[in-house]
């Protein structure tokens, strides 16, 4: 039986299906930047998708 993949292993394999990933280090740096993306309150997600759908 197969390992279960973590959500890591999940992405880099969705973007290499992409073909997204150029380099390792665009890569990398892609993968570092959404990881330590700031959590949103509920309220500022609120207000993301208002604008969003004004646009």
């Amino acid at each position: 039986m197969k390992p279960k993949k973590t959500q890591r292993e999940k992405f880099e394999e969705a973007a290499r299906e992409l073909k997204t990933d150029q380099s390792d280090e665009a890569f990398e740096a892609s993968v570092n930047k959404i990881a330590h993306a700031p959590k949103l309150t509920q309220e500022q997600i609120k207000k993301l998708v208002g604008r969003k759908t004004k646009d």
